[in-house]
């Protein structure tokens, strides 16, 4: 067969694997897996308490080397145990989306329904974040400003009854709170012009914040359920220090905008200056080229986003390089075969020893 020939169909078939997501499998489907990732865990658990009673033996015995390759084993069942509950929820999160999916278009009639709905809210959210970035950047009449303000309320009111709809119909509302809080905080109908008091100014600015956030709902409507994405880049402490990074870098931002943020303040008199503060800060250790913090609050946000930008970013390079020398590295797993390998050669001497003592059988 021709060589062309066979890297296509091994192409398609590897589109076919990546492209697979767990929020298209049915509810029973995704059922399945997780019974099957409960005996995965059990099965973990077990190894892990048998592991722990020869460990203590050998320390009775003196064996201190064997008590070290059992802490090393111990690790990787350690490892074993954190893999099999991120895939947990994965499937959990996956089951309930899949699960409020169904809902909604068992209640609209038709999925070509939803998507017209989920169209409709996206585009309806970018409208509402273009108006709003129009408000801050163009020069605009009172009257024109209260009647985009309005017109924001107005969609943030759409906004929150589509919530709650959707929330209605979810298997667990504590589960759609965790994933879709941002949607509630972002739909807040808070207009600008009803905080014109001095004492609201940093309220107002807060407000703005939220309004801004947006902006992030935008990106997260479209990575929710890319887990094909994830699947490229499954690795635990990664994907956790760029939630961190992340997290850290827009509390400092926001932090230095509210704190020192003002016209006269060159570096950070806006909010997206202070992110980009925030962002030189944390990667490079903040030189003050930008901006040198002045009050008190400020110097105390620099010192800990330098910490923790050492720290993530340690985090970060740490377990990218784990990542690209990976594949030369199976002790661990070598322990664990030899370990099970041995178990089972000990049972089946054992059902041996048993025949060889019990009674013959009657010639």
């Amino acid at each position: 067969m021709d060589r062309q020939d066979l890297s296509k169909r091994a192409d398609k078939a590897r589109q076919g694997i990546l492209g697979r997501r767990l929020v298209d499998l049915t509810v029973v489907d995704l059922e399945r897996i997780q019974a099957r990732l409960d005996v995965e865990h059990a099965d973990a658990v077990r190894r892990m308490e048998e592991l722990h009673s020869k460990s203590e033996q050998m320390l009775v015995e003196g064996d201190l080397g064997g008590f070290e390759d059992a802490k090393q084993r111990a690790l990787d069942i350690a490892g074993d145990l954190t893999e099999n509950r991120d895939r947990s929820k994965r499937v959990y999160d996956a089951r309930q989306e899949r699960f409020l999916n169904d809902r909604l278009v068992e209640a609209l009639g038709s999925i070509k329904r939803l998507a017209v709905l989920d169209a409709f809210i996206m585009t309806l959210i970018i409208t509402v974040v273009t108006l709003l970035i129009t408000m801050e950047v163009v020069p605009l009449q009172h009257e024109t400003h209260v009647m985009l303000e309005w017109a924001d309320v107005g969609a943030c009111m759409i906004f929150l009854a589509d919530f709650f709809w959707r929330m209605r119909h979810a298997e667990s509302k504590k589960w759609f709170w965790r994933r879709y809080w941002l949607d509630f905080v972002t739909s807040i109908p808070i207009p600008s012009t009803a905080l014109r008091l001095g004492r609201a100014v940093r309220l107002a600015r807060l407000i703005r914040v939220i309004q801004l956030a947006r902006i992030l709902r935008i990106v997260l409507f479209f990575w929710r359920g890319m887990d094909k994405l994830v699947a490229t880049f499954d690795v635990k402490m990664m994907r956790r220090s760029m939630r961190i990074l992340i997290l850290v870098l827009i509390l400092g931002g926001v932090g230095i905008w509210m704190a020192e943020g003002a016209p006269d303040n060159e570096g950070v008199e806006s909010l997206p200056q202070g992110l980009w503060w925030s962002f030189t800060t944390v990667v490079t250790g903040g030189f003050g080229d930008i901006h040198n913090p002045q009050t008190m609050a400020g110097r105390m946000l620099t010192i800990a986003l330098i910490i923790a930008g050492m720290v993530v970013v340690g985090i970060f390079t740490a377990t990218l390089t784990s990542l690209l020398v990976r594949e030369n590295d199976a002790s661990g797993a070598v322990a664990d075969l030899e370990e099970r390998v041995l178990d089972e050669l000990a049972t089946i001497r054992a059902r041996l020893d048993s025949r060889l003592d019990g009674p013959e059988s009657p010639g």
